[in-house]
């Protein structure tokens, strides 16, 4: 009897495949190879999302394998894999994608996937393989751990604590790409992700915008309150661009009192808008604030890869750089937001 892979509950012993892939096209063609392929007596069950966040609300513990696109509409193959190491390491991850992609088979394969598979038309081949073979490599994985409690009780401690080793470890890396003081994520981590981003975005064309962020008046504040009060503003600078950013844009502590938001897939009107919401939100968080007759503003610059005309990842940041010190240096003395047109010329932005 042929299994449906678009049945509500697989057969006990089907492998539970989770597809995602936002391009109908590649989904049907890897459904279908999935859907004809038989593994011993089983068959192969998949259930099909588009998207990084549309995974959020599922168990993935009920699912074996995980097969994922290398762009997604909100993420890059490599997110979905982190997400995956921090909910079910033990589940196997796949990625797919075209030649143009496949620059990213070495990181992905470093980055812990099982496989980088290159979509080339032979997918009702390779696909069903690399799934049965990570399939197979995680049954030998946890039959493994089973004989090895079954050695005593103390081998059996001893995995567990490797588990709990695991997952601390997990967990310090977590920590290691977060801002302590401000619980956005650092400079380290933004490096990362605007060298994954940028290539993105360089291959397919798409809009990206970063923005830089300066207080105005900070190290007065540090001088006349304390040390004290500039980390609770700075505290106050993360809530406000944490709660105006988009899921999809990565917000940073630069360093200082600068701070940085990358914000891929996003036109100019989009950047321009989250720009004059956080301006507007701090100046109200500010006003609410007992800093004496220190006075505080926020200047926001913005680079934009289809308006300034950025070559590398480093331009793009050096134009958002500049034109925030455009915005520093203007006579407006709230909610001053520049963005760096070609050949250099500021354009104000006053909201």
């Amino acid at each position: 009897m042929i299994q449906d892979p678009n049945a509500a509950n697989a057969r006990p012993n089907a492998i539970r495949v989770l597809l995602i892939e936002s391009d109908d096209a590649s989904a049907d063609r890897l459904e279908q190879s999935l859907f004809e392929y038989r593994y011993r007596s089983a068959a192969m069950h998949c259930e099909r999302v588009e998207s990084l966040e549309s995974i959020h609300a599922l168990d993935m513990k009920s699912f074996d394998v995980v097969l994922t696109a290398s762009v997604l509409p909100d993420a890059c193959g490599l997110e979905v894999l982190v997400f995956m190491q921090g909910t079910s390491p033990d589940t196997p991850v796949i990625m797919t994608g075209g030649e143009a992609d496949a620059a990213l088979a070495v990181d992905a394969i470093r980055g812990g996937a099982a496989e980088f598979i290159l979509l080339t038309g032979h997918e009702s081949t390779t696909v069903p393989l690399a799934v049965e073979k990570a399939f197979v490599h995680r049954q030998l994985r946890d039959e493994n751990e089973n004989l090895q409690e079954d050695l005593g009780r103390s081998m059996a401690d001893l995995a567990v604590l490797n588990r709990k080793l695991e997952k601390t470890i997990r967990q310090l890396e977590v920590t290691a790409r977060t801002d302590e003081l401000t619980g956005l994520s650092n400079r380290r981590w933004l490096n990362l992700m605007l060298e994954g981003r940028w290539a993105e975005a360089q291959r397919h064309q798409l809009s990206m915008a970063f923005l830089m962020l300066d207080l105005d008046g900070f190290k007065q504040l540090n001088d006349q309150l304390g040390h004290q009060r500039g980390d609770e503003l700075l505290r106050v600078v993360g809530e406000v661009i944490d709660a105006n950013c988009r899921e999809i844009d990565i917000a940073a502590r630069y360093g200082g009192d600068e701070f940085c938001i990358l914000m891929p897939h996003t036109d100019l009107d989009a950047a321009m808008h989250v720009a004059r919401r956080i301006s507007d939100a701090f100046t109200s968080r500010v006003a609410g604030m007992d800093l004496a007759s220190v006075q505080i503003g926020l200047s926001i610059g913005v680079g934009h890869r289809d308006l300034s005309g950025p070559r590398t990842a480093e331009d793009l940041v050096r134009h958002a750089d500049e034109a925030m010190y455009a915005a520093k240096a203007s006579t407006e003395l709230e909610r001053r937001v520049f963005v760096r047109a070609r050949g250099g010329a500021m354009l104000s932005a006053a909201a």
